[in-house]
């Protein structure tokens, strides 16, 4: 089973016949993405561009720069 693709708007160059209906040159069609890149290879769409999720930021803490760190001043000890 194929993970759902998000659909996209994309913009004819070409008049062709998409999934049983005629689309006029110069039309704005919604389809996927697999959709859109073969419309696109075969140079009936304009170049088109896929939002991305973001990707997730690293959650490490960033490294320090003295990685020995300060250590505290010796005191002496209460006999």
């Amino acid at each position: 089973m194929r993970s759902a693709m998000p659909d996209i708007q994309v913009k004819t160059i070409k008049g062709f016949d998409s999934e049983g209906t005629y689309v006029k040159r110069g039309s704005t069609i919604t389809v996927d993405e697999f959709r859109a890149s073969d419309l696109h290879a075969n140079g009936l769409i304009e170049d088109y561009k896929v939002k991305k999720n973001a990707e997730p930021s690293n959650k490490k803490s960033p490294e320090p720069e003295n990685k020995s760190g300060q250590k505290p001043p010796n005191k002496p000890k209460a006999d």
